[in-house]
């Protein structure tokens, strides 16, 4: 059972390079949305949980359309499965807490423990506490997700070959976002 989880991981990874391959190619949008939902995220939060739920399901929508008919299908549907995320989201806010928490836990088990089947309780753990701390997984999940896209379009703009460049990269994410998350702290505690 974890050779096949292990070969599910494998695949998913795949699909996500391929896909943040493909996203990164317009790395200014890549930057400016990014920089938007790092330091803006919960601000303008109904408009970050819709691309939260497009990206998931442009993603997923590529991998189903890519199975069917390559490129055309991969392109349809990640642009179908990309707006019923999106309105699915937008209209489930609590799911996209619960699943922002899950995504968080994902990152975080996948530093601490790589390929482990740990990995699974952890994000389980952290969408449960997403329901009681719903603003504060918000605000973290659009930070590492801004953080991660912010990186991804300025690496692809400076022409960074991830190989080489990725702990760098990777420093860059992890400053963006405890940036990030500092500022969306402040304004929330401002307005309080």
């Amino acid at each position: 059972m974890t050779k096949d989880f292990g070969l599910l991981l494998e695949r998913s990874a795949k699909l996500l390079e391929q896909f943040n391959n493909s996203l990164f190619e317009t790395w200014f949008i890549a930057l400016a949305v990014g920089i938007a939902l790092c330091f803006f995220g919960f601000k303008i939060f109904r408009f970050s949980v819709f691309i939260f739920g497009f990206v998931i399901g442009a993603t997923i929508g590529l991998g189903i359309g890519d199975i069917f008919y390559k490129p055309w299908g991969g392109i349809a549907g990640s642009l179908i499965m990309g707006l019923l995320g999106g309105y699915g989201f937008s209209f489930l806010i609590r799911v996209a807490g619960v699943l922002a928490g899950i995504f968080i836990g994902s990152i975080v088990g996948i530093y601490f423990m790589g390929q482990s089947v740990w990995v699974i309780p952890s994000a389980i753990v952290s969408g449960i506490c997403a329901l009681f701390f719903m603003r504060y997984f918000i605000m973290a999940s659009t930070s590492c997700w801004g953080a991660m896209l912010a990186m991804g379009g300025f690496s692809r703009f400076l022409h960074l070959p991830l190989t080489t460049y990725h702990f760098v990269v990777l420093a860059g994410e992890v400053a963006l976002f405890i940036a990030g998350l500092g500022y969306q702290v402040f304004l929330s505690k401002k307005k309080s």
